[in-house]
């Protein structure tokens, strides 16, 4: 039996160390097949960051890792190697004074690894020349931004931080738009748990398709009943046995707990933290 990934969210460790992973591939695959530019909007805790991570390791190439899963099994992606920009704003200071300066920091990091000097003084030209100077190289760069909305939710409540950070992030994201039209994004992908539609951060990059209630997104994260049943068969009769319910009465219970979730109206989910 499988173990179970709570708080694992990164793909390749979930694979190597044997964690129980519920194949999203296929509906990655899609995405990747029919555009580039996408941003999701998804509760805490419900597999987003995992899904960047998928994402990183799917742009890098590395196929093994897939073995079995729909993507290399049953589809003929090409796993061509891109170089992956990920930033996390869960994981970095939020303050106001420290946003900028732990941005540019990651900005720095990037620019070591793939061997470039950052000329630019402010965040807005140091994103738009490290992902230039790094297609630059051969290939164009994916781009992969997680939790971008913590900033302003950090200050939901102090509207002078909020607005500072709103500023920042604009500054962050303004960039990407005229990077793609001159082919140096390959891919884009933004998540957060909200979508601060008139604040104004995305307004220079109003190409992004909103993934939100998207049918192509109702089932990319959190479980399905129809996963649940394929995949956890051994936890549910282990459950079933050490909580004392018959399986039918159990997985009742899980449903009632667990499986509100819909963002298309038809397809229901269950929050996958809280089912692990």
């Amino acid at each position: 039996m499988k173990k179970l990934p709570i708080g694992v969210q990164q793909f390749e460790r979930i694979i190597r160390e044997d964690f129980l992973y519920v194949d999203k591939t296929r509906q990655i695959y899609d995405l990747i097949s029919q555009g580039y530019l996408y941003f999701l909007s998804r509760p805490r805790r419900f597999g987003k960051s995992l899904l960047l991570s998928t994402l990183k390791e799917i742009f890098q190439g590395n196929k093994e890792l897939f073995k079995g899963l729909y993507i290399a099994e049953q589809t003929d992606y090409d796993w061509q190697s891109y170089p992956v920009l990920q930033f996390n704003f869960a994981e970095i200071s939020t303050k106001p004074e420290e946003l900028v300066q732990n941005l540019q920091q990651e900005l720095f990091r990037y620019s070591q690894l793939y061997n470039i000097q950052l000329i630019a003084t402010n965040l807005t030209g140091q994103v738009s020349e490290l992902v230039r100077k790094i297609a630059d190289q051969g290939k164009p760069v994916v781009f992969l931004v997680d939790e971008y909305d913590k900033p302003i939710i950090d200050y939901l409540t102090k509207k002078q931080e909020a607005n500072a950070n709103r500023k920042i992030l604009k500054d962050f994201f303004s960039p990407l738009k005229g990077l793609e039209t001159k082919g140096h994004l390959q891919f884009l992908f933004i998540t957060g748990v909200s979508k601060f539609s008139k604040v104004s951060i995305f307004s220079d990059l109003n190409n992004l398709i909103d993934l939100t209630i998207d049918a192509k997104a109702a089932d990319l994260v959190g479980i399905t009943n129809e996963e649940l049943q394929a995949s956890f068969k051994a936890h549910i009769k282990q459950s079933s046995v050490e909580i004392g319910l018959p399986q039918a009465e159990m997985l009742k219970g899980l449903k009632l707990w667990y499986d509100g979730y819909s963002f298309d109206g038809k397809t229901f989910l269950y929050n996958p933290f809280s089912l692990l």
